[in-house]
């Protein structure tokens, strides 16, 4: 409760947005277990828990890291534009879920046409503006917590815009499976393929890098000193980025990152 609390005293905003979210996830898995719509031999209801699952850890995620921006008007602006672009891509996920419909790569109709693109153009929007927040933030010249703590932020918002841009390579090939169309057996859940490659592992890793990494610093800056502590994020980041690459080369070669 303390840190709910905290959430919603730094970004009253995106806090609000991220229980929402929550909660939409919670009734949509309520609802899944009556549904009966299928979209690629899954319950058409998964996508949308995943994404509103998503976009909750990720308005609470930047309700905290976003405080320790100094510019709040950017700050204020980017809350403003990360709600109007989640709440259309939810929107969008779930609508055509209810449709029997994807949502994403969507080209048998003009209007799935038309709800995919705008959902990649508010998402190319977002990404510009978390890029620019984010060397805001690696420019300022001061800041009110640690320093191993300010650089595990910065490299959490790095990649977490690098892979980001990444989304948007898979939207280029428009698909994300490699060796075989989209669907087929999946892991639980994240319905990562198992028999092909597939693009989203490196993209799902890639961008809670603004999760791990920040967590991995406070961890370290509270245990150590700051020239110890600010070696150790940066060997832990270096690995961190080794491994989501492996995965996406991984699975451009068509290999699954887990086989059953």
């Amino acid at each position: 409760m303390v840190l709910i609390k905290e959430i919603y005293h730094r970004n009253k905003l995106l806090a609000q947005i991220g229980t929402i979210h929550l909660g939409l996830a919670l009734l949509l898995a309520i609802y899944s277990f009556f549904n009966k719509e299928l979209i690629m031999g899954i319950n058409s209801m998964i996508k949308p828990i995943k994404f509103a699952l998503s976009i909750w850890i990720y308005a609470w995620t930047m309700a905290m890291l976003l405080f320790y921006v100094n510019d709040k008007k950017k700050v204020r602006n980017l809350s403003i534009l990360a709600t109007i672009t989640m709440g259309y891509e939810q929107f969008a996920i779930t609508f055509q879920a209810f449709r029997g419909q994807i949502s994403h790569f969507n080209n048998s109709s003009i209007f799935g046409g038309i709800l995919y693109a705008f959902m990649g153009i508010f998402i190319v929007a977002l990404t510009v503006q978390t890029s620019r927040i984010s060397i805001t933030f690696i420019r300022q010249k001061t800041y009110t917590i640690s320093a191993p703590l300010v650089l595990s932020i910065q490299i959490g918002l790095i990649y977490f815009v690098i892979f980001s841009f990444f989304g948007g390579y898979i939207s280029g090939v428009n698909g994300h499976t490699i060796g075989a169309k989209d669907g087929g057996e999946g892991l639980p859940l994240i319905n990562w393929s198992t028999t092909f490659g597939d693009l989203r592992v490196a993209h799902f890793f890639g961008i809670h890098a603004l999760q791990i990494i920040p967590i991995f610093g406070y961890w370290v800056s509270e245990k150590y000193e700051s020239v110890i502590a600010n070696k150790a994020i940066l060997v832990f980041s270096a690995i961190y980025l080794a491994y989501v690459c492996f995965t996406m080369i991984q699975a451009l070669m068509g290999m699954p990152f887990l086989k059953f």
